[in-house]
């Protein structure tokens, strides 16, 4: 045989298939032989236009079908048959899976939002109130400078009650 392959038309295809298709399988070599190309070439011809290989019998081949498979084909499709107990463990399954992440998700953020909200109270000024006092105490207890531009300053309460008190009398 040579590397290029012979082109055939589709009626000498058919016609090598059809001659072929009473003949047993060293006639067959022979005829693939006569026109170069391959046994198995003449058989996808056979196969294409449809033509049976007569030296071929089917009696070897039986076919039993069971009476689901017969009545499959009957209906035209497959029935289904569910399991309805199963199907039903696995869709509550699921749910209380998915409930329960859920559950974890909302569970985790209050945990996370109230450890932020304690952290920001701590960091608050007005979380210390004892030292708030003591500041105010301090604050009221000594003299000090509020605006040297305008000359205001700050003066002692008791000092300034003393004032007022010799100012009155």
């Amino acid at each position: 045989m040579s590397s290029e392959e012979k082109k055939f038309t589709k009626e000498e295809k058919s016609a090598i298939a059809l001659k072929a298709a009473s003949m047993d399988t060293d006639a067959k070599q022979q005829l693939a032989k006569e026109h170069g190309i391959t046994v198995e070439k003449i058989n996808e011809w056979m196969h294409e236009s449809g033509i049976k290989n007569v030296t071929e019998s089917d009696e070897g081949f039986s076919l039993e079908a069971s009476d689901d498979f017969a009545r499959n084909v009957e209906y035209g499709a497959a029935f289904d048959n569910l399991n309805y107990r199963r199907l039903t463990f696995w869709s509550i399954f699921g749910t209380a899976v998915i409930l329960i992440m859920i559950m974890a998700i909302m569970v985790v953020h209050d945990f996370t939002v109230s450890g932020a909200e304690q952290a920001r109270a701590a960091e608050s000024t007005f979380y210390n109130i004892e030292q708030l006092q003591q500041m105010e105490r301090t604050r009221l207890s000594t003299f000090g400078v509020v605006d040297p531009d305008e000359g205001i300053y700050r003066i002692p309460i008791d000092s300034a009650i003393t004032i007022m008190a010799q100012e009155a009398e």
